[in-house]
């Protein structure tokens, strides 16, 4: 093999190493655009353009399962009258690209606070702290990172007075 060839083959695997540490990091920042989303009173339209247009949004407890841009904006619409304020704090990001570069899978961690209205009493609220594990997939189309599937499991979903110890699940 001649040294031509050597720092080729080496500066190739170099840049196949970038490329999958640049698509980690997207991935990641795909992810943090849908909690700012999220935080921006549930910003409907923006959360569905992170889909791929037959993309699924599925979370247990208070979530629920959607399929699609039309059925992903539609859940949003209406939740800042459920949810009226939000902070999600996503953590521990462990993002593992496919061989091909096309797809990956990200498991993330959130913790959320949020002020959600009460449905005993139409002008009550309560302070909520919960936490959701999610196994995310993702598809990359034209250059770009697409949720296929955000898949989130709740721990719990507590009132802050009372706390994930006295109620693990508000009502």
């Amino acid at each position: 093999m001649s040294d031509t060839h050597e720092a080729l083959s080496a500066l190739a695997a170099l840049e196949a190493r970038l490329n999958r540490l640049e698509d980690a990091r997207a991935v990641e920042q795909l992810k943090y655009r849908y909690a700012a989303h999220c935080d921006n009173a549930y910003d409907a339209q923006g959360i569905a353009s992170l889909f791929t247009p037959d993309g699924r949004w599925v979370v247990d407890g208070e979530g629920g399962s959607n399929t699609g841009r039309v059925e992903i904006t539609e859940h949003f619409k209406d939740l800042p009258k459920k949810i009226l304020w939000a902070q999600h704090y996503v953590i521990n990001p462990q993002v593992e690209i496919a061989e091909d570069g096309l797809s990956a899978i990200g498991n993330f961690r959130l913790l959320c606070l949020c002020t959600i209205a009460r449905t005993d009493d139409a002008g009550a609220q309560d302070a909520v702290i919960l936490t959701i594990d999610y196994t995310d997939r993702f598809v990359k189309r034209d250059g770009q990172w697409y949720f296929q599937e955000l898949r989130g499991r709740t721990h719990q979903v507590s009132n802050w007075d009372q706390g994930w110890v006295k109620q693990p699940f508000r009502e």
